[in-house]
């Protein structure tokens, strides 16, 4: 109980001298939702992106790479300054709608990829869903993007064995570390992962990211991600 109170009153300290980094994770961004190949919670129309974005940057938040924040988390004592992370998940062809935008406003990206995919295969089975190319994942080149690793295939880490989750991370990272902006940064589908699979990941010297919609203080072991609502 008295454990339990302490870690209550240094959490509150702690918050005191730090402002947090929220990291988001988006799925979509684009004009039009397309029921047949997206869900609606992971669609956000581009016009209300680029409003909520803004509006950020009207009230004094600095949009900075997920290197950074990560460098930030590990070696801040203090941070009054509000920054925030966009990261998108999957590596969606929808991506070229917006991502020019943001170069234009010097804003930086990080993008998950499923490498199975960039073939125009679909996890879904869905033809119609469509994917960023290997050609144009490769053609990204501007210093903004930063490009990570969502595993090979979109699979839950509850339904495979720790062996294929290995040969997941092996298969995906030997593919991504060939792009000259690859950075050792995992994040988990569907936010699933177990501790036997966050030691793996570091055991490879990958970062691994989660969706748990809490804030980042300064745990360099622990990023978590929240949706752009």
């Amino acid at each position: 109980m008295i454990a339990k109170l302490i870690n209550r009153i240094k959490l509150k300290l702690i918050k005191l001298r730090l402002q947090p980094i929220r990291v988001f994770c988006l799925h979509h961004v684009c004009k039009t939702y397309e029921e047949s190949t997206m869900y609606y919670d992971d669609w956000m129309q581009i016009d209300e992106f680029k409003a909520k974005v803004l509006s950020m940057q009207q009230n004094r938040v600095e949009f900075i790479s997920l290197t950074d924040a990560y460098a930030k988390l590990t070696n801040d004592k203090f941070r009054n300054h509000k920054y925030a992370v966009l990261t998108f998940d999957d590596g969606y062809a929808s991506l070229n709608e917006i991502l020019p935008w943001m170069e234009g406003q010097n804003i930086p990206a990080t993008l998950f990829i499923n490498g199975k995919y960039l073939d125009g295969k679909s996890y879904r089975d869905n033809p119609n869903e469509k994917y960023l190319t290997k050609k144009e994942l490769f053609s990204l080149t501007s210093p903004l993007i930063e490009i990570g690793s969502h595993g090979w295939e979109h699979n839950r880490l509850t339904d495979m064995k720790m062996e294929e989750f290995e040969k997941s991370v092996e298969q995906n990272v030997r593919l991504l570390s060939e792009h000259p902006s690859y950075v050792p940064f995992w994040a988990y589908t569907y936010g699933t992962h177990t501790k036997i699979s966050d030691e793996y990941l570091r055991g490879q010297k990958i970062l691994p990211i989660y969706i748990e919609g809490s804030r980042n203080y300064n745990n360099k072991n622990y990023i978590d991600r929240e949706f752009l609502n």
